[in-house]
C-alpha cells in the first residue's frame, strides 16, 4: 500500500510541474527529471521500490499503443527505408558499439552483461524531443521519421534486450539460435497483435457506451502484450500491431462523443504514466548519487561519459552513413529521394535523447540467474543507463531548441495543402447531403440557408488555420469571431449554472447541458503543448 501511496504522490509532483515548465520554457519531460531528483534528496520522502516484473507491464503497453494508435500509417510507409535503418539497425549498430566500449573500458563487465547495458541504451525517447520540435514546426518529414523511429525502435531495443538478459540468465549464447528466435518471437508478436485487434474490430459495433468503449480501448494493449507474452512471442510488437490496426477503425463504429471522452481518457493516462516515468528517471538518478561518491566514482563517471560520447557518436555517424551511403550507390534513389540538407541530418543525429524506454528496461533486469547467482554486473549496468538519461537530457536536451531555431529549416507546406483538400472536400460533402436533405421538402428553405451558411463559415475559419499553421499572431476577423464563440459558450454556461445553484435544474441535465457544450468547445481548442 505504502509503494501505491508513493506513486501517486509522484504523479501528483510532476502534474504541478507542468505550470512550472511552461513558465520557463522548459520541456516538462526534462523538469520531471529534476523534480524526481529533488525529491530524492529529501531526508523524508521513502524511497519507491518497483517490482521488475511488473515495470513492462505498467508503462510499456499503454505508451506503445497509444503512439501507434495515433501514428500515420502513410507517412511511416512512405519513410519506411529512413525509420528501418534508425528504428532496426542504428539500435543494432549501438548495442554493439556499447557492448564494446563497455567491456573494454570495464573488463569486470562480461560481454553479456555488457550486450545487456547496450540493449537498455540504444532506443532513444521520443517523449521530450516531439515536445520540442513539434512546437517549432520542423519539416513534417522529419517529425514522421522520427515518431515512426521512437515506436520502432522500442520492438528492436526490447526484443534485444530480452535475449541479452536471457543470455545472461542461462549463462550461454548463440547467434544462430538468437537471429531464429528474433523472426519467431516478431512473428508471433505480430499475429498476437493483428488478432487482438481484428476480435476487437468486430466487437466494437456492440458496444455502443462511450464509457464502456474507453475501458476496452485501455485494457486492449495490456490484452496484447499478456497473450503475445504467455505464448513467448514480442508482447511490444503485439502492441504496435493492435495500436496500428485500431487506427483504422471505421468511424461509423463509434459516435462523435465516444471519440471525444475516449481521446481524453488516453491524454490522461499517457500524462499521468509519462508523469510517473520521467519522475521515477529523477529520483532513480538521485538515489544512485552516492553510488558516484564511493572509491570508484571516477570510473563509474568516466564509465557513463564514455558510454554517453559512444551513443551520441554512434547515432551522430549512422545517421549521416544512412543518408549518404544508399543514395551514393543507388542512382535511382538518389533522383527519387535526393539527400537531405546537412541541417536537417544533424539535427536527427542529435534528436536521440533517452529517457522512458531506459528506465523500464533498467528496472526490468532480474536480481538473479537461472542458477540463482546474482545478476552479473548488475548495479554498474543500472548506475551507467541511468547516468546516460542525465547526460543525454542535459547536453541535448537542453540544447536541440536552440539548435532547431539556429538552423530554422523550412518547414514545407504539404500537410498544409492536404489539410486544405481534406476541409474543402469535407464541406463539398456535407452541402451535397444538404441538398439531398432539402430535396424531401422536410426542412424550411431559412434552415437549410442557415445551416448551409454555417458550414461555409466554419470552413473558411479552419482554413484560416491551415493557412497560418506555420505560426500567425495578428488578430484577425476570423480570431475576433472565435472570440465572440467563446463569449456565448460562456455566457450560456453560466446561465445553466445559475439554473443549477437555483435549484432549478437538477445536476443531471446541468452535466447533460454543459457536456454538449464543451464539446461544441473542444473541436475549437488549439492548446499549446510543453
Amino acid at each position: 500500500m505504502r509503494e501505491f501511496e508513493i506513486i501517486l504522490g509522484l504523479i501528483f509532483v510532476a502534474t504541478l510541474l507542468q505550470p512550472i515548465a511552461r513558465r520557463f520554457d522548459v520541456p516538462l519531460a526534462i523538469a520531471q527529471v529534476f523534480g524526481g531528483v529533488l525529491l530524492s534528496a529529501l531526508p523524508f520522502f521513502p524511497a519507491a521500490p518497483i517490482d521488475p516484473e511488473l515495470t513492462f507491464v505498467l508503462f510499456v503497453p499503454p505508451l506503445l499503443y497509444r503512439a501507434a494508435s495515433t501514428s500515420s500509417l502513410r507517412d511511416t510507409r512512405k519513410n519506411a527505408r529512413p525509420i528501418f535503418l534508425l528504428a532496426v539497425a542504428l539500435v543494432l549498430v549501438t548495442i554493439a558499439a556499447v557492448a564494446v566500449v563497455a567491456h573494454t573500458l570495464a573488463p569486470r563487465i562480461p560481454w553479456v552483461a555488457a550486450f545487456v547495458l547496450g540493449a537498455i541504451v540504444a532506443p532513444s525517447d521520443a517523449d521530450v524531443t516531439t515536445q520540442i520540435v513539434r512546437r517549432l514546426g520542423l519539416p513534417t518529414r522529419l517529425v514522421t521519421i522520427l515518431e515512426g523511429e521512437t515506436l520502432l525502435n522500442d520492438t528492436t531495443a526490447f526484443v534485444s534486450y530480452r535475449m541479452a538478459v536471457r543470455a545472461a540468465a542461462l549463462g550461454t549464447f548463440s547467434l544462430a539460435w538468437a537471429a531464429g528466435a528474433f523472426v519467431l518471437i516478431s512473428v508471433g508478436g505480430l499475429a498476437v497483435g493483428l488478432a487482438i485487434g481484428w476480435v476487437l474490430r468486430k466487437l466494437r459495433p456492440l458496444i455502443t457506451d462511450s464509457v464502456a468503449v474507453s475501458t476496452v480501448s485501455l485494457l486492449t494493449p495490456f490484452a496484447a502484450y499478456l497473450l503475445a507474452e504467455q505464448i513467448n512471442a514480442s508482447g511490444v510488437l503485439a502492441v504496435v500491431a493492435a495500436g496500428a490496426l485500431a487506427s483504422r477503425t471505421p468511424l461509423r463504429t463509434a459516435s462523435a462523443r465516444t471519440r471525444v471522452r475516449t481521446n481524453l481518457v488516453w491524454d490522461t493516462a499517457t500524462f499521468a504514466i509519462g508523469a510517473l516515468v520521467f519522475t521515477l528517471i529523477g529520483l532513480q538518478i538521485g538515489r544512485l548519487v552516492p553510488a558516484y561518491l564511493q572509491r570508484d566514482a571516477l570510473a563509474l563517471s568516466v564509465a557513463v561519459l564514455v558510454v554517453s560520447a559512444a551513443v551520441i557518436v554512434t547515432r551522430l555517424l549512422w545517421v549521416f552513413i544512412a543518408a549518404y551511403v544508399p543514395r551514393l550507390v543507388s542512382h535511382r534513389l538518389r533522383a527519387r529521394d535526393p539527400i537531405p540538407p546537412w541541417r536537417a541530418l544533424v539535427i536527427l543525429g542529435w534528436a536521440g535523447l533517452r529517457g522512458g524506454d531506459t528506465l523500464v528496461m533498467a528496472l526490468a533486469i532480474p536480481l538473479q540467474t537461472a542458477s540463482g547467482a546474482p545478476f552479473p554486473g548488475r548495479d554498474v549496468v543500472v548506475t551507467v543507463g541511468f547516468g546516460v538519461i542525465l547526460v543525454t537530457l542535459l547536453a541535448q536536451g537542453f540544447t536541440l531548441r536552440p539548435l532547431i531555431k539556429v538552423f530554422a529549416l523550412p518547414r514545407g507546406d504539404a500537410a498544409e495543402i492536404e489539410e486544405r483538400r481534406a476541409r474543402l472536400e469535407a464541406e463539398q460533402a456535407a452541402m451535397k447531403t444538404l441538398d439531398e436533405i432539402g430535396g424531401l421538402g422536410h426542412i424550411p428553405a431559412n434552415a437549410l440557408a442557415q445551416m448551409r451558411g454555417a458550414i461555409n463559415q466554419r470552413t473558411r475559419l479552419d482554413l484560416d488555420d491551415a493557412d497560418h499553421s506555420a505560426g500567425h499572431t495578428g488578430l484577425t476577423l476570423e480570431d475576433a469571431i472565435r472570440d465572440a464563440e467563446q463569449q456565448v459558450r460562456e455566457a450560456s454556461r453560466d446561465a445553466v449554472a445559475r439554473l443549477r445553484d437555483a435549484e432549478v435544474i437538477g445536476d443531471a441535465v446541468f452535466r447533460k447541458v454543459i457536456s454538449d457544450l464543451d464539446l461544441d468547445e473542444v473541436r475549437n481548442i488549439d492548446e499549446p503543448i510543453i
